[in-house]
């Protein structure tokens, strides 16, 4: 005779289907670093109700974590210490602050977009690309901007880069305008960056955008730097 406890029991195929999607779920917030239900939707195939499932249940586990930062943005999803170590990601706890809320929805949109038209585990963050480059000693698809104390490489590293072809591809999600100096050094050290195929810069329009044409055109880039729309 089975028990009530027994009947409720899932079986051992839908464990592990639910430990699978799970993994899956928390590798792929924990890469982006933080994103809304909607990323979430699109990259797993799931509907929102599933989402909203899978993702609770992550929370209650640890493995995730829900971040209510901004009243009139999102919530934003983060993978927490244990996600990571879960997800076999070595990756540290992503950095999010109340101003950062836009740049890291945005930033997951515009992977998003870049995983539809590459592999998306060719599209790396910020946060991927500074472990490869301590791994491998050397930049992959940063740009030199000074030298340490030491005598090393002093790098800045885009949101993005697309590890496809002999050589990366950087990309950039310029939301505020920077300072005219800041900028216009930061366009010449990728113009040197010959290890970089070329740069990507999704900019917000006006402003913002205007001054990263203003700063490639000063640093004679434009062969070097494609200027598109940034969007959520």
């Amino acid at each position: 005779m089975r028990t009530l406890a027994n009947q409720s029991a899932p079986e051992p195929r839908q464990l592990a289907a639910a430990t699978s999607r799970d993994h899956d779920l928390v590798r792929f917030v924990g890469r982006r670093g933080g994103v809304a239900i909607e990323h979430v939707m699109a990259a797993l195939g799931i509907g929102r109700t599933m989402a909203y499932r899978r993702v609770a249940a992550c929370v209650e586990r640890g493995l995730l974590e829900r971040l209510d930062l901004v009243r009139a943005e999102p919530t934003l999803l983060r993978a927490t210490r244990a996600g990571l170590r879960y997800a076999g990601l070595g990756l540290a706890l992503a950095q999010v602050s109340p101003g950062s809320v836009n740049h890291w929805l945005t930033c997951a949109s515009t992977a998003q977009r870049l995983g539809d038209e590459a592999d998306p585990e060719l599209v790396v963050s910020a946060r991927e690309l500074l472990l490869a480059e301590r791994i491998e000693g050397r930049p992959i698809a940063s740009a030199k901007v000074g030298e340490h104390p030491d005598g090393s490489a002093r790098l800045h590293r885009p949101d993005l880069a697309i590890l496809a072809g002999e050589r990366p591809i950087a990309v950039e999600v310029e939301l505020t305008p920077k300072s005219p100096d800041r900028l216009l050094g930061l366009i010449r050290a990728w113009r040197r960056a010959r290890w970089v195929a070329e740069v990507h810069y999704y900019c917000a329009p006006g402003l913002t955008r205007r001054a990263v044409e203003r700063a490639v055109r000063k640093a004679r880039a434009e062969e070097r730097v494609r200027i598109l729309e940034a969007r959520r």
